[in-house]
């Protein structure tokens, strides 16, 4: 079986791409285990600092989700 290299690189190409996919996937999984463990934090441990916290979190998952999208489109 003969394969030239723009085989080669479109193969390897896709798999760079669904992996960076993938990982800002789980990246943004992620994000939303962080939102969850900032408002159990903030139940137990009360401080004028929560809501802020509670803000950071969510403009995390929300950047985190801003990505996924970016690279869905571009990638």
């Amino acid at each position: 079986m003969i394969t030239d290299n723009a085989t080669i690189v479109s193969t390897l190409e896709l798999i760079f791409k669904a992996g960076f996919i993938i990982l800002a996937i789980l990246y943004f999984i992620f994000s939303l285990i962080v939102i969850r463990q900032v408002n159990l934090m903030t139940q137990t441990l009360i401080t004028e600092a929560a809501a802020t916290l509670k803000a950071f979190s969510l403009l995390h998952a929300l950047l985190s989700l801003g990505v996924v999208i970016l690279f869905v489109l571009l990638l």
